[in-house]
């Protein structure tokens, strides 16, 4: 057990050890009880410095937005002061221009009163003038015993007959010199424009037969004596596919419409066979895209042609139909070669004599393109009519369509333009080694057309012209009436078709005319008034014979 003073002492020691512990918690409460007033009282002087330095900001600020309102004030109180003088100055400047405004009205008026006063004394100075010219003009009338008028038409009559007689002399003069140097300056144009054109390309000639498979097979199929294949060819194409030849056996085209069509049955036909299948199904697929190729080597040459020639602003359809002469030909010159090359020479002469050159150019291209409007050209008869109703439909300009129309004289020329595209088509057509057709074939052709014209009765003249193109007939008037004369046209054109094989159209003119011819003798006196009137009947006999049926007295 612990005796008394073990635990008085021990009592004492936890005392003391409780108090130490006490008064070290209250010594550190106490230290930190400063240090967070010391923290307290530093931010409550940063506080009062920043709301310190906030406000002197502030006033500052007010200081300085009331010093610049200040300022402010007191310039708009100076422009306003200034403007104020201004407007003073202004107001005292209007005053004095509307004095001086009522001033020169003032004067204004002064000088209107005074060019009245001086107009009145100038009409009263002209109207005694004209009463004495009136007076001066009727003295002299009666002196020169002639009236003003008179003589004014006597001197305007004679100025109009020398003008007549000076402009007569001088067209005489030019008309001359025309006369004796045309043919020479037109050799020199036309043998210069030739020398400067250089066009090296060999004229083409379109194919007119397609040869036979080399394999048996197909050739077996394609002859066989139903001759399905053969049929369904023409059908599809439109071109007759005739078999020809003996050693070398070979497929003709025949009675094709025209040029192109043939060659696009041509051209089906190859494809055709390289294809593979020889059936009527695969024969109209290739003549469809055998079409479609041609049509767009058509577009294709026809803009290659305009931008050869430098044309602007050519309607497609008629660079369409400048593409299809591609595939035709004109006694084995190639037609869209010819048309560029007429259109060339027809530029190099133009400016050599002063025409537009791209007018004549435009012009030239386009004259043939009637020659691929088959169905329109078999109406008209010409395909110069028909290309220019194609190009005037299209509005194509004036004095382009006349030349297309005029250049085989199925219209009359009547401009220089018209004349130029004629001489380029002659000149492009005619030249040496443009065309190549045979003597023979050509005397033969117009042998026959002669030997058809010989056939007809009471026919006085026959003319084979433009190259097999027309037969002109002049009949006998006094065995033909005008209703006569257009049947037999009509009969001659049946008969040409039925028995001449020919490209193109030939036109058939049939002239009737009766001219009669009297002359009146003054020195003629018949005594006897009975054998006057004998002669006169006789006359009236003669005039109302059977001779003049349906004719007319020209004399």
């Amino acid at each position: 057990m612990f005796s008394a003073s073990s635990l008085l002492a021990f009592g004492l020691g936890g005392a003391v050890t409780v108090s130490v512990a006490w008064w070290r918690t209250a010594r550190v409460r106490a230290h930190l009880l400063n240090r967070e007033q010391a923290r307290a009282e530093a931010e409550l002087e940063e506080r009062a410095h920043a709301l310190k330095t906030q406000g002197e900001r502030r006033v500052s600020r007010a200081l300085e937005r009331v010093t610049r309102n200040a300022e402010r004030d007191a310039r708009r109180a100076e422009a306003l002061s200034e403007d104020e003088a201004r407007l003073t100055d202004l107001q005292h400047a209007l005053e004095e221009r509307a004095l001086r405004q009522e001033a020169r009205q003032e004067a204004v008026e002064e000088r209107s009163q005074a060019h009245k006063e001086r107009g009145r004394a100038v009409k009263a100075q002209r109207s005694a003038l004209k009463g004495l010219h009136t007076t001066s003009l009727s003295k002299l009338e009666e002196r020169a015993e002639t009236t003003r008028d008179a003589l004014s038409t006597e001197l305007k009559a004679g100025y109009e007959a020398q003008a007549e007689l000076d402009a007569q002399r001088n067209a005489q003069q030019l008309m001359i010199h025309t006369e004796g140097y045309a043919p020479q300056r037109a050799h020199e144009l036309l043998s210069l424009n030739c020398q400067r054109y250089d066009d090296p390309r060999p004229a083409e000639r379109l194919m007119g037969y397609v040869s036979l498979p080399r394999s048996t097979k197909k050739r077996e199929a394609l002859l066989h004596t139903d001759g399905a294949l053969i049929s369904a060819l023409g059908e599809v194409t439109g071109v007759e596919f005739v078999l020809e030849g003996e050693r070398e056996p070979r497929l003709a085209l025949r009675n094709a419409p025209e040029s192109f069509t043939k060659e696009v049955a041509r051209l089906t036909f190859d494809r055709w066979l390289q294809g593979g299948l020889l059936t009527e199904q695969a024969l109209r697929t290739h003549h469809r895209k055998a079409q479609t190729l041609l049509e767009r080597q058509c577009h294709e040459a026809g803009a290659s042609a305009a931008r050869r020639l430098n044309l602007k602003r050519v309607h497609p359809e008629i660079l369409y139909l400048v593409g299809k002469l591609l595939f035709r030909t004109s006694y084995t010159q190639n037609q869209w070669q010819h048309a560029i090359e007429a259109a060339e020479l027809s530029g190099l002469i133009a400016e050599e004599i002063g025409l537009d050159p791209t007018l004549a150019k435009r012009a030239t291209l386009l004259h043939d393109i009637g020659k691929v409007l088959w169905a329109e050209t078999e109406a008209v008869g010409s395909h110069a009519v028909s290309g220019a109703a194609f190009a005037r439909e299209r509005g194509e300009l004036p004095e382009v369509i006349h030349p297309i129309a005029a250049h085989h004289h199925d219209e009359a020329p009547s401009s220089a333009l018209a004349y130029l595209v004629i001489a380029s088509d002659t000149l492009s057509g005619a030249r040496p080694g443009a065309r190549r057709e045979t003597s023979e074939a050509f005397s033969q052709h117009v042998e026959q057309l002669e030997g058809l014209c010989t056939g007809l009765p009471h026919v006085r003249h026959h003319m084979v012209i433009q190259g097999g193109r027309e037969v002109r007939l002049q009949l006998d008037e006094r065995r033909y009436t005008d209703l006569e004369v257009a049947r037999l046209g009509e009969r001659l054109a049946v008969e040409i078709e039925d028995e001449c094989v020919f490209p193109g159209q030939i036109k058939v003119t049939a002239l009737r005319e009766l001219v009669s011819y009297a002359t009146a003798h003054t020195r003629r006196r018949y005594a006897d008034p009975h054998a006057q009137h004998q002669v006169i009947s006789s006359l009236g006999d003669r005039l109302s014979g059977g001779a003049w049926r349906g004719g007319e007295v020209r004399g």
